[in-house]
């Protein structure tokens, strides 16, 4: 088996090179026949030294690129690390293509094994090949490879140091400009992104409703807005503008994640945390999208009780309840909440039929386990609760009662007057049982998005209709008497009640 995993090992890193080398080799043959390749290099570059030892590091990402093949521990890892390699250079060749530059600056004459490491290099690069740097994306990826195979504190910090000092090397060597370095840390960003480290990889499939393109083009404008502001700040007040393309890019991958990527772009994982590179990338669209909530939320409750110990509100509230259901795909895990699941949904948009389905689910079983224990219902449970579902008849203005020790059941304390005479023994038997239950059992779910009005409503009324039993305009009527400023999209009501005729048929 070891035998046959060193063969698989042995024939990726033949095969890698070889179209590393091929590859890199054509551009750079390409860029040298043409008549004008630019050169882009701030002034204060001209002041960088020197450093004929940083050939060292330099050369050897090389020996740890091709030892990662043999630290991949199966078949499957090493997969996705040679599918990061080819990604990698894929990237990196569609940009050295389109948008060649090089690198013109005399290196000082170097002898010994600095020397010999240059005259190695010199070879077969050429001063081409240089936006985004080939060298930056591969120490992110390479790097990410091993500091994630380390477990002792102090081997990460010398190997995180190690591949810092890699890829200042690619400047004191002369190899680079500065404008390389942000490039290619970006597009080692987006290789891990599209290839993660942990998980599946980033899914593409095109969006089918309107209004996600609708974003998506809001977005893409905002992309190309900040990217014209970059540029022509850059002209009138210095290179530093430069930076907002960072926003630009930010806001490309959010309307990549309307049109067809969806809420993966966000990379957010069962534990609630953004994956480090969509964090890196998506930076300044993450700072706009809590500056929104601030302002939004301003002055206005963050949650709402729907029923007892049932909350609805925002993602900035989570701390302080015992279980969170969070579908913001923007924010991280808050702390504090012991009970945690996460659906992540993309913002200003209805969630899809699965969407709401997975969300439903996941509610259901964070009620059962922090408002019941986990337990059952109990048959006797269940039929006191059947007398008095939404389709009795009962009058509106109800006050309703969740049974925490029976389910997600909901129950009604007052009903009609048609129901009163038939059901009185009963209601007061879950009323009486609510009460205790309240007050053996303080925990408190919350269901949360963004502010606490869209996805999170949504998906509660999906809930209410799908477990809880109510009807669609019995459980919207509901949300809205405890919870303003709700948004609910027409078309969830069709979705919502084909996803409860699906269940009640399984």
């Amino acid at each position: 088996m070891k035998t046959k995993l060193f063969l698989s090992q042995l024939a990726a890193l033949v095969v890698v090179a070889a179209i590393f080398y091929a590859s890199y080799g054509a551009t750079n043959a390409l860029a040298s026949a043409r008549a004008n390749v630019p050169e882009i290099y701030f002034a204060w570059e001209r002041a960088l030294p020197f450093w004929a030892w940083s050939i060292v590091p330099y050369w050897s990402l090389n020996l740890l690129y091709a030892l990662g093949f043999f630290l991949c521990r199966d078949a499957g890892e090493l997969a996705r690390y040679v599918t990061q390699l080819l990604v990698a250079q894929m990237i990196a060749t569609l940009f050295f293509i389109a948008f060649p530059l090089q690198m013109s600056w005399e290196k000082p004459t170097v002898s010994g094994l600095s020397g010999f490491l240059f005259s190695s290099l010199a070879a077969f690069d050429l001063p081409f090949n240089q936006a985004p740097s080939l060298h930056i994306i591969l120490c992110v990826v390479v790097g990410a490879f091993y500091l994630r195979k380390t477990r002792a504190v102090w081997l990460k910090a010398a190997l995180a140091a190690w591949f810092a000092l890699i890829g200042l090397s690619v400047l004191t060597t002369y190899q680079h400009h500065f404008i390389d370095i942000p490039t290619g840390l970006a597009a080692g960003c987006l290789v891990l992104l599209i290839r993660p480290l942990d998980g599946a990889p980033l899914r593409f499939a095109m969006a089918r409703e309107a209004a996600r393109y609708k974003w998506a083009a809001l977005y893409l404008g905002l992309a190309f807005l900040t990217l014209f502001t970059a540029f022509l700040g850059a002209k009138i007040w210095g290179a530093w503008m430069l930076w907002l393309s960072w926003s630009s890019l930010s806001f490309a991958l959010v309307a990549c994640g309307y049109a067809f990527l969806g809420a993966g772009v966000f990379a957010k994982n069962g534990q609630g945390h953004h994956a480090s590179a969509a964090k890196a990338l998506l930076f300044p669209y993450l700072c706009v999208a809590r500056l929104n909530a601030i302002f939004w939320l301003r002055g206005r409750r963050l949650s709402d009780e729907i029923l007892p110990g049932l909350y609805l509100g925002s993602v900035k509230e989570a701390g302080k309840f015992d279980a969170v259901l969070d579908l913001a795909a923007e924010f991280e895990r808050p702390g504090g909440a012991q009970i945690y699941a996460s659906v992540p949904m993309l913002d200003m948009i209805t969630p899809s039929a699965d969407e709401l389905k997975r969300g439903a689910d996941e509610l259901e079983r964070l009620v059962k386990r922090a408002l019941c224990g986990g337990e059952n219902l109990s048959q006797k449970a269940a039929e006191l609760g059947s007398n008095f579902s939404a389709e009795a008849g009962c009058a509106h203005g109800r006050d309703f009662k969740f049974h925490r020790q029976a389910g997600s059941r909901v129950n009604l304390q007052t009903c009609g007057a048609a129901n009163e005479n038939k059901n009185a023994g009963a209601e007061q038997t879950l009323a009486s049982s609510n009460e205790r239950a309240a007050e053996a059992n303080d925990k408190k779910v919350l269901v949360c998005c963004a502010l606490g009005y869209g996805r999170s409503a949504s998906v509660l009324l999906a809930w209410l209709v799908i477990y809880a039993g109510l009807g669609f305009e019995d459980a919207l009527k509901l949300l809205k008497s405890r919870r303003e400023k709700i948004v609910i999209s027409s078309s969830l009501r069709d979705r919502i009640e084909q996803i409860a005729v699906r269940t009640s048929e399984i």
